[in-house]
């Protein structure tokens, strides 16, 4: 075994560039053992070899540089051991955030594959739903649409709405009178949230848990089955809410969307 190694021979038994042992050296991670005055050439001993390996084993678990570089100052498990930890717990946070967004990726794949996945044979059907949560503001019948679209959208971006997660599914709450008459004449418009907010926010309303009765229709061409609608609720009893539920499936263009009507029963 020889007392000291080059940059060279040192980085091919190592597996490392000697970029990185000179980056080591300039950052004061790792300094060579010897430097030789009249070179400049820089030598390593066999003892810093485990040092050395064990800045790459820091490194395969995320930790930086320069937090290796304090680890391998100090010397001591009682050092590494905290940095270890937070770095454990900062990788479980990250797979947490990675299965919600998952999460939101499969939603979203059933938001624009839901109304093309029914097997529904009537035109008619009833589902049971869980208790939902919306933002929501009033509307003004006679008002354009994109007039809501904008009021919503100012309140989203505001305080404490602006924080909160949200599916991005819009819908209108409509009036058993107004389908009957096959008109669209929404009462309020609104987006969901994944969840109920944790803190108070005074404009997040509560979907109750129920069943539904359901069709779907592009309720802005007002085409539905007014006749069939009247027929099927001859003796059953609705309450609210009734909503008009949003499905896209164009990403430009919304005038044609897919809305799933649902009626609480």
């Amino acid at each position: 075994m020889k007392d000291y190694y080059t940059i060279g021979e040192t980085a091919k038994l190592l597996g490392v560039s000697t970029q990185t042992l000179r980056y080591y050296d300039r950052e004061n991670i790792l300094k060579p053992v010897l430097i030789n005055d009249q070179t400049g050439y820089r030598y390593y001993s066999y003892t810093q070899f485990h040092i050395i390996d064990r800045i790459k084993y820091l490194q395969g678990f995320g930790l930086s540089l320069e937090e290796i570089g304090t680890i391998i100052q100090k010397g001591t498990a009682e050092y590494l051991l905290p940095r270890l930890a937070a770095r454990k717990e900062a990788l479980l946070d990250q797979i947490n955030q990675t299965v919600e967004q998952i999460k939101d990726i499969d939603w979203y794949i059933h938001y624009f594959t839901y109304t093309g996945l029914s097997d529904e044979s009537s035109d008619f059907y009833r589902i049971h739903l869980p208790e939902r949560y919306v933002l929501e503001v009033p509307c003004d019948p006679e008002e354009p649409l994109s007039d809501m679209e904008i009021r919503l959208a100012e309140k989203k971006a505001k305080t404490p709405y602006s924080e909160l997660p949200f599916r991005r599914q819009y819908g209108y709450r409509i009036k058993m009178e107004d389908l009957t008459r096959r008109k669209f004449r929404p009462s309020s418009y609104f987006i969901f949230t994944k969840s109920r907010p944790d803190h108070v926010c005074p404009d997040i309303q509560v979907i109750p848990e129920g069943d539904f009765v359901c069709f779907r229709t592009p309720i802005l061409k007002e085409c539905w089955d007014t006749d069939g609608l009247a027929a099927y609720f001859t003796g059953l009893q609705h309450r609210e809410p009734i909503l008009a539920l949003e499905f896209e499936d164009n990403l430009v263009d919304w005038s044609d969307a897919m809305y799933e009507v649902q009626i609480m029963v």
